[in-house]
């Protein structure tokens, strides 16, 4: 039986990849990889949901671009991104998502909480992007994190601060336990 409770979590999480649809062509492009607020919605998505939806989320999104629908940055979609250089940083998704998730499920969620589970996400995929494009690319790890963590730190940092105010908001506004 679907409960008030189980319906809120999934429309929460139908919810969630849909912003991470829009955030993901919300892109500034740079040479190699783009600047877009798919890591801000990854980490709505990681500090509001339990570890479970957080991860099925992800993987949906890249279910979905995988068979073609353009869902990946600059409306691109299928089995080729997912072999490009910037295909790191859509796998490393499922990482932070976890990773970020289960920290805040065991720590609790304070504002400190939610800034040490995002950053250490974020940080994940920053490195795990970036190292994807040591083979791929042919690059030497120095030049891969030059191209693909340094320009992006900033940018990182600017969007932390904005999920841990709605993300703390949404919990605040939320009838039910919404990450358990």
């Amino acid at each position: 039986m679907l409960t008030k409770e189980k319906l809120h979590k999934l429309t929460l999480a139908g919810l969630l990849l849909a912003t991470l649809i829009i955030c993901s062509q919300i892109t500034i492009p740079l040479p190699i990889v783009p600047l877009t607020l798919q890591t801000f919605a990854l980490g709505l998505i990681a500090s509001l949901l339990s570890p479970l939806y957080a991860v099925e989320v992800v993987v949906a999104y890249l279910v979905l671009g995988a068979v073609g629908l353009p869902v990946f940055a600059g409306f691109s979609g299928g089995a080729a991104v997912l072999i490009s250089p910037t295909a790191g940083y859509l796998y490393s998704f499922v990482v932070y998502a976890l990773v970020t998730s289960l920290y805040l499920k065991f720590r609790g969620r304070k504002t400190i909480d939610l800034f040490v589970a995002n950053l250490i996400g974020a940080t994940l995929n920053l490195i795990i992007g970036s190292l994807w494009m040591v083979p791929v690319l042919h690059m030497s790890v120095k030049t891969a994190f030059l191209t693909g963590t340094v320009p992006f730190i900033l940018p990182a940092i600017v969007k932390l601060f904005f999920i841990i105010v709605i993300a703390s908001r949404l919990q605040k506004i939320s009838r039910f336990n919404i990450a358990a």
